[in-house]
């Protein structure tokens, strides 16, 4: 019986942490940015203001490339930018 109550509470805590992290920058380039999102708690707004903070780090902006936005999962998704002169 406490392994039962012991899974979901561990469940919910590691999806409270994962939830917190938010946009994660995985490709960081001056042409290019990529971040990884969770779709559940962040939006490709978020994504793309992550990418705005990591493409202003070379006098760019970020402009939308492609993103996993229309698939319909709930695990992370990635967005694609590329890095603009202003």
């Amino acid at each position: 019986m406490r392994v039962r109550l012991v899974s979901p509470v561990l469940f919910f805590s590691l999806a409270f942490l994962v939830a917190c992290s938010g946009p994660r920058i995985v490709e960081n380039t001056p042409a290019a940015i990529t971040v990884q999102y969770d779709p559940v708690v962040d939006s490709v707004e978020d994504a793309t203001a992550a990418a705005n903070k990591a493409c202003a780090a070379y006098g760019k902006t970020a402009r939308l490339r492609e993103s996993d936005q229309k698939k319909k999962t709930v695990v992370n998704r990635y967005a694609h930018f590329a890095c603009v002169s202003q």
